[in-house]
């Protein structure tokens, strides 16, 4: 009897090996548009089939370790800027942003500023190299924030809550999809750049699951979520069609596949591809991240916003570039 379970375990473990085999055959004759296409379809069903949950866990476990490889791989890269110290004022601004967010309701127009500031910084920084130019533009796409915000009042609290947010996890995610596919020139990136779009309309018509697999995980950690999802709401609520279950859903959906389509580059980026110091500081902060949260949610959440608020911020050039390179039809950044 031990002799047949012993030849049914073998048999089953030379069975998931080819399994795993044909798996990394398959994927390995795939391009990174079409892997691109498989990450965005899974983390739009699990969406829809663990919204609640799916949130919590991609931002605390997939987060931190996007934020501290990202930063790493921008300053090698200068942020895409010709200034190597251009980290230390945006990262001054969003130590800023975070000192005031934890303030009333009042401080948004300060965020706004703060963040209006860190991008109109960044934009001269690539669309100009005289140090006159870019003092003038600085100047210039502030004073149009300040016009904005004086005339439209919502507009302050629009940007404060969705720059750093919605705008970044989607629609730049959605601008460098759309840079991958004017570089590659085939037609997988536009195909997928389409099935982007429509998995973040899903959640506009189709009622995401109610189901709950932590009901403790979500009380610790889902109300830090809830004045973005009430802020959506109030917008975009179509008379009461897209409700704050569907805006969860849309933002597990964007967070999600935001951080799996940074690791999905690795090869093609090679941020990986750093000194061992440095990747032994990495992964130790990233363990302490994780801990943060599995001791407390609300913990891990608190000290790692200035973190996330930092790759953000520090992501402006490069944002930028990229939105110079599309309306340029340039074909690399």
């Amino acid at each position: 009897m031990n002799w047949v379970l012993m030849v049914v375990f073998v048999d089953c473990l030379n069975s998931r090996r080819q399994i795993n085999l044909s798996m990394a055959q398959v994927l390995s004759k795939l391009n990174i548009d079409q892997i691109n296409i498989i990450l965005m379809i899974v983390s739009c069903a699990v969406a829809f089939a663990i919204p609640f949950e799916l949130v919590l866990l991609s931002y605390a476990f997939l987060g931190p370790a996007h934020y501290l490889t990202e930063i790493s791989w921008l300053h090698d890269r200068r942020y895409f800027t010709d200034i190597q110290w251009v980290w230390v004022p945006l990262t001054l601004l969003a130590v800023l942003a975070v000192v005031l967010s934890r303030g009333a309701l009042s401080d948004i127009p300060s965020i706004y500023y703060i963040l209006a500031a860190a991008l109109s910084f960044s934009a001269s920084l690539v669309l100009f190299k005289n140090i006159k130019q870019r003092i003038l533009t600085t100047i210039g796409i502030m004073g149009l924030f300040v016009m904005i915000g004086q005339i439209y009042p919502p507009f302050i609290i629009g940007v404060a809550f969705l720059l750093p947010t919605i705008i970044h996890i989607y629609v730049f995610t959605a601008l460098f999809i759309v840079v991958g596919a004017m570089k590659n020139n085939g037609p997988w990136g536009w195909i997928s750049f389409a099935i982007f779009l429509l998995c973040g309309l899903s959640f506009w018509f189709i009622t995401p699951s109610s189901y709950m697999i932590s009901t403790s995980l979500i009380d610790r950690g889902l109300s830090f979520f809830d004045p973005l999802v009430d802020y959506i709401v109030g917008i975009v609520s179509f008379d009461g069609r897209v409700n704050s279950h569907s805006v969860l859903a849309f933002l597990s959906f964007a967070y999600t596949y935001h951080y799996l389509n940074w690791f999905s580059k690795t090869e093609i980026i090679k941020w990986h591809q750093i000194p061992k110091k440095r990747m032994i500081i990495i992964s130790i902060l990233y363990v302490s991240s994780i801990g943060l949260y599995l001791i407390d949610y609300k913990m891990g959440f608190v000290v790692l916003t200035l973190l996330s608020l930092m790759h953000v911020i520090l992501e402006f050039p490069l944002n930028i570039s990229s939105a110079k390179m599309i309306f340029l039809h340039r074909n690399k950044i």
